[in-house]
């Protein structure tokens, strides 16, 4: 038994001095660790004791706050180990109670946390046969279910055109399991589809796009403009995206102001050009 026991109240619960310095402790939490995965099957490693409690009743029971991590993935546990003449794993379960969801400190930079996120957009891409790269994790929220939900708010692009995504990952270490449940744009909601917003101008994605435009409608009208810059743009958010950019391009030295439509959907690795049409003329670019 601890030091501490001979001076503790019968049924009162105190503090460890020292527990995640403690050999004693220290074992007791890893003998928990052990038999919780004798009895789930599970594959748990326990990795620090974070504190702990004691009460004397008939011996000594422990109440111990741990962290284990199943792979890469760190959790909490409390465990309540009874000591007597033998050891007795009385209770092991997360410190999250089950159902509430909490944020993951420091996700955008954790190991585990981007190790997810990595699987989430590769299973995307081989269900709907798409080329999405992860680019980063923004952040990330928790839930206890029947093993772990977590909740990975995550940039990733297709070809040089970035977006944010919300994957659902579904994690049970005792199966080795590991399924994603969700993945959409974040800005895909029932109050948000069918929306038009801005988008900035001048990024890479939109010139990408209106450079595509413009070669599209050469091709198809066997014109010859030269792309010259954007004006503005707006998204729509559809099955996929669609973008309305307005831009200048050049018709040897004439230069016009077009709008064109251009409807992507990343997922079919597909981009669809709409509507190509002039808006408006400048008299003084015409060249006599």
């Amino acid at each position: 038994m601890a030091t501490e026991t001979k001076v503790a109240v019968l049924g009162g619960i105190t503090e460890v001095q020292g527990a995640a310095n403690s050999v004693e402790i220290n074992n007791l939490a890893r003998f928990a660790v052990e038999e919780q995965n004798k009895r789930e099957n599970s594959v748990l490693e326990f990795v620090r004791v974070i504190s702990a409690k004691q009460q004397v009743v008939a011996g000594v029971n422990y109440y111990i706050t741990l962290e284990a991590k199943d792979g890469e993935i760190k959790n909490e546990y409390k465990a309540k180990v009874w000591e007597r003449e033998s050891q007795e794993l009385l209770e092991f379960k997360p410190t999250l109670g089950a159902g509430g969801i909490i944020d993951v400190p420091g996700a955008a930079n954790s190991i585990e946390i981007d190790h997810l996120a990595r699987f989430a957009v590769e299973e995307q891409n081989k269900r709907e046969n798409s080329v999405l790269e992860l680019v980063r994790v923004i952040s990330a929220k928790k839930q206890v279910v029947a093993g772990m939900n977590y909740y990975i708010t995550l940039e990733a692009k297709d070809g040089v055109i970035k977006k944010e995504y919300e994957a659902k990952i579904w994690v049970r270490g005792w199966l080795n399991s590991k399924e994603l449940l969700e993945f959409k744009p974040v800005n895909v909601s029932s109050t948000q589809m069918g929306g038009i917003t801005d988008v900035t101008a001048n990024s890479l994605e939109i010139d990408i796009l209106a450079r595509f435009a413009v070669d599209q409608h050469n091709k198809k009208e066997n014109a010859n403009l030269e792309f010259v810059g954007v004006i503005r743009a707006k998204q729509q958010v559809v099955e996929g995206f669609i973008y309305y950019i307005t831009l200048e391009a050049k018709d040897g030295e004439t230069k016009n102001v077009y709008e064109t439509k251009v409807w992507v959907r990343s997922w079919l690795n597909s981009k669809e050009v709409l509507e190509f049409k002039p808006i408006s003329i400048n008299p003084l670019s015409v060249s006599v």
